[in-house]
C-alpha cells in the first residue's frame, strides 16, 4: 500500500472492509508504526465511547415523550394539509382573476415598462449632456465607494475583535 490508509482504519476496526481491502490494511499495519498507533488510538476512543454511553440511562418518561412528540407531528401534518388546500384555492383564484384581466393588466404593465425605459434613457442623456452633472455624478459615485470601503473595513475590524 503506497499511502497511509487513515480513512480505512475506522472501517477496519469496525470490520466493514471487504477481504481484499482488509488484507491491504493489515499488510500496511505490519510495517507502519504510525498507523498502528492511530489504530490503537481509534480502538481506545471506540471503547471509551462505548463505556460512556453504556452508563447513560434514558429518563423514565422518555418513551412517553417520544410518542407524544410523534403524535404532535401527526397533528401538525394534518393542519399543514389545510394550509396547502387554502394556498391552492388562493392560487386558483389569482389565476382566474389573471385570465379575466390579463389583457388590461398586460397593456398597463407594457406601458409602465416603456415609460421607465424612456425615463432612464432621458435621465442618462441629460446627465451626460451637462458636463457639471457628469462630473458631479462621478465624484458622488467615488465618495459613496470610498465611504463603503471605509465602513466595511471598520465593520470587519470590529467583528475580528
Amino acid at each position: 500500500m503506497d499511502k497511509h490508509p487513515e480513512e480505512q482504519l475506522s472501517a477496519y476496526l469496525d470490520d466493514e472492509l471487504n477481504p481484499d481491502e482488509r488484507r491491504k490494511v493489515e499488510d500496511h499495519l505490519a510495517t507502519c508504526a504510525s498507523c498502528q498507533a492511530l489504530l490503537e488510538e481509534l480502538a481506545y476512543t471506540k471503547q471509551d465511547l462505548a463505556q460512556t454511553f453504556s452508563r447513560i440511562e434514558a429518563p423514565m418518561d422518555f418513551e412517553a415523550r417520544v410518542m407524544q412528540t410523534i403524535g404532535d407531528d401527526k397533528a401538525r401534518s394534518y393542519a399543514g394539509k389545510g394550509r396547502i388546500v387554502a394556498l391552492l384555492l388562493g392560487l386558483l383564484t389569482i389565476g382566474l382573476f389573471y385570465l379575466m384581466t390579463v389583457e388590461v393588466v398586460g397593456k398597463l404593465m407594457h406601458g409602465w415598462f416603456k415609460l421607465m425605459i424612456t425615463l432612464i434613457y432621458a435621465a442618462s442623456h441629460f446627465i451626460l449632456s451637462v458636463p457639471a452633472l457628469t462630473g458631479g455624478t462621478i465624484v458622488l459615485s467615488l465618495i459613496i465607494l470610498v465611504t463603503s470601503v471605509v465602513s466595511l473595513r471598520r465593520l470587519l475590524q470590529a467583528s475580528a475583535n
